[in-house]
């Protein structure tokens, strides 16, 4: 996913390792004033949403809660941001699965950038290594087509076999876009 977040044509690209683009990242309603509503998707490539998160409290340096609808086919996604001022800020994400088993994660946020990585959570304590997120320079072509320079600057996910995909990309692009507008 390249880091310079741009909407003027459409909802944000996330590639897949082939370059082909696998979802899209919207924020499809964002409340600039200090209410702090927003709306985020993830879409499929033919924009088909995957995935709605809403929060109530989308504010920089407050505790922050994105939140899946209640629906019959919601797994109750969340994701929370504990800004902690100097400190690094702690992130977490959880879901419940088909068997109605809550998973629970935690992002170990780089001190100065968007990558990190991405822990189980067992009893508030740090369980197995899932996903990490990469900040890279890329010279593909498919991600530097249209840009005078050589190299883009990117976010890359990378994770285990048996992760929760569809949420790890959405938590990707969140994390971007926060930085993005709150900075580090």
């Amino acid at each position: 996913m390249k880091q310079q977040i741009d909407y003027s044509e459409g909802p944000l690209k996330i590639y897949a390792a082939d370059g082909t683009v696998a979802y899209r990242f919207a924020k499809v309603s964002f409340d600039s004033s200090d209410q702090g509503l927003s709306t985020t998707e993830l879409q499929t490539d033919s924009s088909k949403v995957v995935l709605t998160l809403q929060s109530a409290n989308d504010l920089c340096a407050q505790k922050t809660t994105y939140e899946e609808a209640h629906s019959p086919r919601s797994r109750t996604r969340r994701v929370e941001i504990y800004p902690r001022g100097m400190l690094k800020d702690v992130w977490r994400l959880n879901y419940i699965d088909d068997s109605g088993l809550r998973h629970n994660f935690k992002f170990k946020r780089g001190f100065a950038d968007s990558g990190g990585r991405i822990y189980t959570q067992v009893n508030g304590h740090d369980g197995e290594l899932i996903a990490e997120l990469k900040n890279e320079k890329r010279k593909d072509s498919w991600l530097t087509q249209g840009s005078k320079s050589k190299e883009v600057r990117v976010l890359t996910l990378s994770c285990t076999e048996d992760s929760p995909m569809e949420q790890l990309i959405a938590f990707m692009a969140l994390v971007l876009s926060r930085v993005d507008r709150c900075g580090f």
